[in-house]
Order: C-alpha cells, then structure tokens, then sequence
C-alpha cells in the first residue's frame, strides 16, 4: 500500500523541462516542488489552493446604447386639488366688443293726476251735496269728471288726496265737508267763526287704495253749512296716482 501512495505521488510531479540540472524536493504531505537552476517554462500539476480575497472594484464602464423608449402607459387617477394661489395682478384691458342690438324702451309708467278749483260760494243747501268745481287746472289720465265732480279710478292703485274749506264771513257762519269714497267718509274737515265774523281756512288729505273704478269726492253737509269762495279761488280738490297695482 506504501508503495501505490509512494507511485501516485511521482505522477503528480510532472515536468515538461529541457533543463540541465534540477533539486525535487518533497514536502510533509508528499507533494513535489521542483527548483530549477535557469529559467525554464514549466507545467506544475497539483492540488488547488484556497479561495483568495475579493479584489477591489474596476473602473466604470462606457454608457451603454439608450434602448427603445417603451409604450406609454395609461394616464394616473387625477390627484386632489392643490391650494389657491395668490390673487394675480389686473391685466390689461381687452378691446371694445361689438355693439349689440338696440333694447326695448319699458314701457312708461302710468300717469293720473288732476287739480281742481271752485270760485263760487255755497250756502246752506237742503241736502248733502257732491262739490263740483268749475276751475280745471290739470286733468291728466281725464279721471275726474267736471260734470259730477267725482273722481273715478282708471287703474288700481294708491293714490292721494286733498281738499280745503272756507267760512263766509258772518258770525256763526261754519261748514263741515268730508272726503267720500263710494259713499263712506274717509275724512272730514269742519271749521266755525262762532261770534266772530272772519273767513277760516283749513285742509285735510288722505291716501286711499283705490281699485279700478272707485269713485271718491268732497261733500257738504246739509244741516245749515256754507262754504265760501270766489276768484280767488279758496276751495280746491286735488289728487294722484302715487303707485299702480
């Protein structure tokens, strides 16, 4: 058995040398090694020996070639909304538009007014009595009626009146008139000299919502009354329109 080892181990120490003097040596284990005395291309058969450390890392390579771009994707969900900004300068102002096409005039408001005057006194008369006036010193919209001394409503609406009253001059001398409308009193107006002989004035006004049609007047009352007036026309009837339905 010593002797197959002892073979084996002469294999294993094989040498291509055309050399002229050479030492072998044999270590513990029976390896060979062999020292040659000029140099000379050999070939040593043995066994492997360990792993040795990792070297260090070599220098970067060149940049490859880009590679085709790929297909593009499907685009993302949208994400939330981000801040407001700050509030950006004015800009400048843009030219002129086109002219557009001319509007519609609305439509003008309704008028009805009218002013009326007396010139002649009234005395004690056996019944009450609608005030007529022959004085007309405007009639607009033509609702009061010169004949019946009324006025009658054209269109709904709130509308103002006023009306004045004179004593005759004798003592005890007195009137007491009221604003009608459709036969109710809506207010009145009442003066006296009692024991003195003078003329007295006063007035009295309303507002009244009048539908179309209403009719509304001054009336004397029957029980002794006198009312004055002349050229200088004291006793008037007024009123107007200040908001239609």
């Amino acid at each position: 058995m010593a002797k197959m080892w002892l073979l084996l181990t002469l294999v294993s120490c094989l040498v291509y040398s055309n050399v002229s003097s050479a030492v072998d040596e044999r270590d513990e284990d029976g390896f060979c090694s062999r020292q040659f005395n000029n140099n000379q291309n050999i070939t040593v058969v043995a066994a492997p020996g360990p792993v040795g450390p990792k070297g260090d890392m070599g220098p970067r390579g060149h940049a490859g070639t880009p590679g085709t771009r790929g297909v593009r994707g499907a685009p993302g969900k949208l994400g939330p909304a981000g801040p407001r900004g700050e509030r950006g300068g004015k800009g400048e102002r843009g030219p002129a538009g086109e002219r557009g096409a001319p509007g519609t005039s609305p439509p003008a408001p309704t008028v009805v007014a009218f002013s009326v005057a007396r010139t002649t006194a009234l005395s004690k008369p056996s019944f009450d009595t609608v005030l007529t006036y022959d004085i007309i010193l405007s009639n607009v919209g033509g609702a009061y009626s010169y004949e019946t001394g009324k006025f009658a409503a054209t269109v709904g609406g709130v509308y103002f009146f006023t009306f004045t009253g004179m004593t005759q001059n004798p003592i005890n001398s007195n009137y007491y008139i009221r604003l009608m409308k459709n036969g109710q009193k809506m207010v009145g107006l009442h003066e006296n000299n009692g024991a003195q002989a003078q003329y007295q004035a006063s007035s009295n006004s309303a507002i009244l919502v009048l539908q179309a049609g209403d009719e509304v007047w001054v009336e004397l009352d029957k029980s002794g009354r006198t009312l004055f007036s002349n050229v200088n026309r004291f006793l008037t009837f007024s009123g107007f329109l200040i908001h239609a339905n």
